[in-house]
């Protein structure tokens, strides 16, 4: 059983977090994956109530029965943390692979990251190219990671779309239309909730 985990603010979540979710399962043969909203993060400051969000990712993901949801990094106190969450999905089922999700402008965050080492014996990474950044570059950054900290990753063959939360975000402001940036389900929970208009 292979778990894929997409965390992030989802200030609003997008169809370019569907997009590399669907090419992760099919890359890596995970059976799931499952999107974790932040509560309290450490590097991002949410624009949006973490119900709010939550309810948008809920949304988007409904009609696809290989993902699913969890409100646990938003219920638990304080500053929310990778290796928490991952010591917590490892309680539940000890049995299960973890493989987290990320862009490869994190991967050279990681070692920032709170227990860094302990993250990478819980999981390893599955790392999707972000715009701007050097597969070159990249590719010898997890070489450096893996001797540094063991942490196992590989790249995604398929790239991540250019769509970014902030741009979502900026089209409500200016009135465009959402079309193309998040599933017509969150467009129209946006705009019942007034999000991201000022």
């Amino acid at each position: 059983m292979k778990l894929g985990i997409m965390g992030g603010t989802f200030d609003p979540i997008h169809l370019g977090h569907l997009h590399v979710a669907r090419a992760a399962i099919r890359e890596a043969a995970l059976n799931s994956v499952l999107f974790l909203p932040d509560g309290d993060p450490p590097h991002k400051d949410p624009l949006t109530p973490a119900a709010l969000r939550y309810e948008m990712v809920r949304l988007a993901i409904a009609q696809d029965p290989a993902f699913w949801v969890s409100d646990m990094e938003i219920l638990r106190k304080g500053r929310t943390y990778t290796v928490d969450t991952l010591l917590a999905l490892k309680q539940q089922a000890p049995e299960r692979e973890l493989v987290y999700l990320i862009g490869s402008d994190t991967l050279f965050l990681f070692p920032t990251w709170r227990t860094a080492e302990k993250v990478a014996r819980l999981c390893s990474m599955l790392v999707v190219m972000r715009q701007g950044d050097e597969e070159e570059r990249v590719r010898a950054e997890q070489a450096i990671l893996k001797d540094s900290h063991g942490l196992d990753s590989r790249l995604l063959h398929t790239r991540g779309l250019p769509i970014s939360s902030s741009q979502v975000r900026q089209a409500v402001r200016q009135g465009q239309d959402l079309s193309g940036l998040v599933s017509p389900e969150v467009a129209a929970f946006i705009g019942r909730k007034g999000l991201y208009s000022f």
